[in-house]
């Protein structure tokens, strides 16, 4: 059976306040005590009426760009009323008939970027948050922090047929709203929900058949496995012949298995009705300037330019998992624009962030921006590297030790000799037979079989040559001197 998606995605914006007062749009909870950003207006007193927050439209609009939306000049809030302990107002404030973001597009990569997609976006509108309810004891209890607090719904088109389409689009989305600075979107923390719409049909000729909605999925993980696990579950109804009903469910990761939670609701049960307390918002000739003034960076065209350069996977995802490491790349690359070729530089900047870089990072928990050297020294030693005076082995001490140090690549170059003439291949050679005289036990290891020793013999030689020996060329000498 062919398996058809569409998704509805929460991203928390990341505004100073909330959608509709001054209190503080606190981005992680668990660090804030429960009810302390609140007010009369997101707890709904009698009496407090909401005012849109600038800040939080100029994010929504900001996202709507991003996603290709065609962005109306006059939309409206409504009223969708439901009846839960964690919804202070017994309606949510949202857009249903006229959002301000409709009719948009994302591209991404698929298959480790070699092949390309579009999903279509039917609107991404604006919504005020629940509070949250936390059940503890037996006692359900209320923390009104996140009540308020803004979202944009993304409602894309069932355009997938794939979990790896799902997570990729997922990942593409991620990373445009932290690149734009738009929102954190960490799952974890609940900053980015996805519910995900399911169902199943013989051929793409059929009519789609009933959807199920999952929700409570916070990983990409726990979304490949929900959507396999629904697919699985449906297939088998029908191969049963068992009826069943457009339905909402909740997924239970650790048992593997998904639960109901309702019968999915239609426009009706939620009673729609325009807000009464807001009047039609237009988005005035100053707001939209603005906002075309803005510059929007969009990752799939990043991805675009890294393959135009020929980058690898792994130089690629070294590039573009966090936002602080690719502004350190072209920054970077900036400071070395008058290199003629542009690709190699490109290659030769990545290949140090990619790897020893990257692994100083992870070994020492630290950021991009927390090197013991500035961003002039890394300049500079790419400027040694690119003149071609030294060996890649070479390159990799100097390397090691400022990400070691912080030392300037120029002092370590003189301390380790590397700057010193080029010896020439009689004086390696002569060097090289030291070697197996000192080492007589390795070189009868060696001519019994055990040939994994002539890595032992590369490195003795590198430490006389103070590493100016190509292992290449020393792995020759010394084949040539154990026949």
């Amino acid at each position: 059976m062919l398996l058809t998606i569409g998704l509805e995605i929460h991203i928390k914006l990341k505004s100073i306040n909330k959608m509709f007062c001054q209190c503080k749009n606190q981005q992680n909870f668990d660090a804030l005590l429960p009810n302390t950003n609140i007010c009369p207006v997101c707890t709904a007193q009698p009496g407090a009426l909401p005012t849109l927050s600038e800040e939080v439209l100029e994010k929504a609009l900001l996202l709507g760009k991003a996603l290709n939306c065609k962005i109306n000049e006059i939309s409206t809030f409504d009223r969708k009323s439901y009846f839960y302990p964690d919804l202070p107002m017994g309606y949510q404030i949202t857009q249903l008939y006229h959002p301000t973001n409709t009719q948009g597009q994302v591209s991404f990569f698929l298959d480790n970027y070699t092949n390309e997609k579009i999903v279509h976006i039917q609107d991404a509108h604006m919504e005020c948050d629940t509070a949250k309810m936390i059940h503890d004891g037996g006692q359900a209890l209320l923390d009104f922090n996140r009540a308020g607090t803004p979202l944009v719904e993304i409602v894309t088109k069932p355009d997938f047929s794939t979990t790896e389409e799902v997570v990729e689009f997922l990942k593409e989305l991620q990373r445009i709203v932290r690149f734009n600075d738009i929102a954190d979107a960490d799952m974890e923390k609940g900053q980015m929900r996805v519910d995900v719409n399911i169902s199943v049909r013989k051929s793409e000729k059929d009519q789609l058949w009933t959807r199920v909605e999952v929700k409570n999925i916070n990983s990409f993980g726990m979304i490949k496995r929900a959507i396999e696990h629904e697919q699985t579950r449906q297939e088998k109804l029908y191969e049963e012949w068992k009826a069943f009903t457009q339905e909402t469910r909740g997924r239970d990761d650790a048992k593997g298995e998904s639960y109901q939670m309702r019968s999915k609701e239609e426009a009706l049960d939620y009673r729609y009705f325009p807000e009464p307390d807001l009047p039609p918002l237009k988005i005035d000739k100053r707001t939209m300037e603005r906002l075309n003034d803005q510059k929007i960076v969009i990752p799939h065209n990043i991805i675009k330019q890294f393959k135009d350069y020929g980058f690898n996977k792994e130089y690629i995802n070294a590039l573009i998992s966090d936002k602080e490491v690719l502004d350190y790349f072209f920054t970077i690359l900036s400071h070395c624009e008058k290199w003629n070729d542009e690709a190699i530089l490109c290659k030769l900047i990545v290949k140090r962030i990619a790897w020893p870089i990257a692994a100083r990072m992870k070994e020492n928990f630290k950021t991009i921006n927390q090197l013991p050297f500035d961003q002039t020294k890394l300049t500079e030693f790419l400027t040694r590297a690119q003149a071609g005076n030294l060996m890649e082995n070479q390159l990799k001490i100097v390397m090691d030790e400022m990400l070691r140090t912080g030392k300037n690549p120029d002092e370590i170059i003189k301390g380790k000799w590397f700057d010193a003439p080029a010896m020439d291949s009689k004086e390696i050679e002569l060097m090289a037979k030291k070697v197996l005289e000192e080492n007589p036990t390795i070189v009868e290891q060696y001519k019994g079989g055990k040939t994994t020793t002539m890595g032992f013999f590369i490195g003795q030689l590198m430490k006389k040559t103070w590493g100016k020996t190509n292992p290449k060329i020393a792995q020759e000498i010394f084949e040539k001197l154990l026949r």
